[in-house]
């Protein structure tokens, strides 16, 4: 049985990779705090201006987002109530999530080791944003296929989304044969950030 701190998968973060993925993860975060209203430090406080902002217009409206948070009801009514009660919740997740990645990112030099219970924030963090970048080339639809005017105009995103599956697939299968061996990566083979 694997430890919770044991190593299951290492993103290659050599060659400017760990500064591209957080510059996307940056871009990503900054459109989910438009969902939110102001911080406060009172949790009353919070609670009270989470209850009177309605992020569903500024969601729908950013046609990024509006794949990330899909309707869970068929109704517009009982979609848009959906929405108004779990947008805040589940933005704050996804931000505390990248936030996770983005301290992983720098606290390493080169590979960067993902540790058994950091796993799902990388693959929340990876999967939002291949889902972020897909709608520059399919729209907002949820079954949308690629367009191809739209895969002209930006042929580079096609294999941005193709990277972010392979690493998904990739930390997938890690995690899973790492499970299923009860063996981890080894610790020594990484390099602490200076």
């Amino acid at each position: 049985m694997l430890d919770p701190h044991d190593i299951i998968w290492a993103y290659d973060g050599r060659d400017g990779r760990a500064d591209g993925l957080e510059a996307m993860i940056g871009i990503y975060v900054q459109n989910l705090e438009t969902l939110l209203p102001p911080e406060s430090d009172d949790p009353f406080e919070q609670i009270v201006a989470d209850l009177a902002d309605d992020p569903t217009n500024r969601m729908l409206s950013n046609s990024r987002l509006v794949r990330l948070f899909p309707p869970a009801r068929t109704d517009d009514k009982a979609a848009d109530e959906f929405w108004r009660d779990s947008i805040h919740s589940q933005t704050r997740a996804r931000i505390t999530s990248a936030n996770a990645v983005v301290t992983a990112l720098n606290a390493w030099d080169g590979y960067v080791p993902v540790e058994l219970q950091q796993a799902d924030d990388w693959v929340k963090t990876l999967g939002a944003l291949r889902l972020f970048w897909y709608t520059e080339l399919a729209g907002t639809d949820r079954l949308a296929e690629i367009d191809p005017d739209l895969l002209a105009r930006n042929p580079g995103v096609e294999d941005l989304i193709e990277w972010m599956g392979y690493l998904l697939e990739d930390l997938l299968e890690s995690r899973s044969t790492c499970l299923r061996l009860a063996a981890s990566l080894d610790p020594s083979d990484f390099e602490p950030a200076e």
